[in-house]
This record gives C-alpha cells, sequence and structure tokens, in this order.
C-alpha cells in the first residue's frame, strides 16, 4: 500500500472518528443542559432568597432561549414568579418569560400587567421580555404606545419601547 492511499485511509478513519465523537459530545451536552434546567427548576421552587430566585430565573431563561423544552417544566414557575414582593425577581421573571418566548396564553398579559409595576426596572424588563417574544407579543403594542406617548423620547423606557415595537413588529409612532 503506498504512502499516499495510507493516509488517505487515516484521514477518513480520523474524520469518521471526529464525526462521532462530536455527535456524541451534542448528545452529553444536550442532557447536562436538560439536568441543568431540572436543578434550576427546582431551586426556583424551593428557593426562599431573591438571590436564589434571580439566579434560577436568569439560568432558565438562558436555557429556555437555547431549547423550549429545556425550560417547560418551569413555566408555571416563572409565570408565578412575576407576581413576587422582590422587584428583582419579577424583573428577572419578566427577562425569563420573554427569552424563553413562552408560548403559555397567559405569558404576555403578564408582561404587559408588569408594564404597570412602580418599578422602574421591572417594567423595562417588561419591556425587553416582550420584545424578545417577537410578533408573539403583538397585543401588547396598544399598551406600549400608550406608555410610549407620555414618555419623553430621551427616556431610557422610550427607547426600550421603541427597541421592542421593532422587535414585535409594530411601528414605533
Amino acid at each position: 500500500m503506498s504512502i499516499l492511499r495510507l493516509a488517505k485511509v487515516a484521514s477518513a478513519f480520523l474524520l469518521t472518528l471526529g464525526l462521532m465523537l462530536i455527535t456524541f459530545s451534542d448528545d452529553l451536552s444536550a442532557a447536562s443542559k436538560k439536568e441543568e434546567a431540572k436543578k434550576y427548576t427546582e431551586q426556583l421552587k424551593k428557593a426562599k432568597d431573591t438571590v436564589g430566585k434571580i439566579e434560577a430565573l436568569d439560568k432558565l431563561g438562558s436555557l429556555g432561549q437555547i431549547q423550549y423544552g429545556y425550560a417547560e417544566d418551569a413555566i408555571p414557575d416563572i409565570l408565578k414568579s412575576a407576581a413576587d414582593k422582590d422587584a428583582g425577581v419579577r424583573a428577572a421573571a419578566a427577562h425569563a418569560i420573554g427569552k424563553i418566548n413562552i408560548e403559555d396564553k397567559e405569558a404576555v398579559p403578564t408582561l404587559v400587567k408588569l408594564l404597570k409595576d412602580d418599578n422602574e426596572a421591572v417594567k423595562t424588563a417588561a419591556v425587553e421580555g416582550l420584545g424578545y417574544m417577537n410578533n408573539k407579543a403583538k397585543d401588547a403594542i396598544k399598551d406600549l404606545r400608550d406608555i410610549r406617548s407620555k414618555l419623553d423620547k430621551k427616556d431610557k423606557l422610550a427607547r426600550v419601547i421603541d427597541t421592542a415595537m421593532k422587535s414585535i413588529g409594530g411601528k414605533t409612532k
């Protein structure tokens, strides 16, 4: 067997081995992400402190953004967190709802309700959450326009609303 032929056979073997490793590592990665989501779902359910809740919501939002199924079991708890007494938890819940792009019929109304929150960070997070949802949040356009019309164009919330409305597909004016 010539050296050239031997090199071709070795290359084909290594390529095949590499593809198998890539496939296997993707399966391992998906399994670890599912376990991670399960861990944070439990953390969200059991956490008494706001730091634990916020961490769980942030992680679940990120995992759900990768694949909806990772965060699917946590959706009822995420929606429930939007009514938490702590503003940081409510803001984290708003981001998670949007990032995951929750398909539950309560997702957009929950974020619209948070638009009326007393805390500015919660309002901003609700607007950003709606923006993440793109055209699924089209029912919120009227509420966003109403809020936007009362704000100065230099206001941070006004700029966030403008960006979100572009993502949703509504005109900013």
